[in-house]
């Protein structure tokens, strides 16, 4: 007996195939992926303008670089991943999906890439909200 025989009937019509991928799974991928991105490049254009005076101008844009996208891996690994041990459910999930991709947008937006934070963050989130029951 398989859990979709157990739920009734009901279930099995309204439940998605395992293994379909639709077209808001491939925007929310490519979104994670645009997050790490741009957050990698708005800690590099931090970083630069921040240290542009010191002898190593881009040692702070390194260090940020690479430190934003891991708190920003490490967020989703513990809370929002499908595989995480402590994935939170929904609607907290879809919750502080929005609050990354939108203070991602802010940080991107604030570094001189304006449309790129507001597709970020407006993209990012119709995906995820398109997404959320899986």
């Amino acid at each position: 007996m398989t859990a979709d025989d157990r739920r009734g009937p009901e279930s099995r019509r309204t439940a998605r195939p395992r293994g379909r991928v639709g077209v808001a799974d491939v925007a929310a991928v490519a979104c994670e992926v645009a997050l790490l991105v741009l957050v990698a490049v708005a800690g590099w254009r931090t970083g630069a303008a921040a240290d542009a005076a010191a002898p190593l101008p881009t040692v702070l844009g390194i260090v940020l670089a690479l430190a934003l996208p891991a708190a920003v891996v490490a967020v989703w690994a513990r809370w929002l991943a499908r595989t995480a041990a402590h994935r939170l459910p929904q609607p907290w999930r879809l919750d502080v999906q929005v609050a990354l991709l939108v203070a991602a947008g802010l940080a991107v937006a604030g570094v001189g890439l304006v449309w790129w934070g507001v597709g970020l963050a407006l993209v990012g989130t119709t995906a995820f909200a398109l997404t959320r029951d899986r």
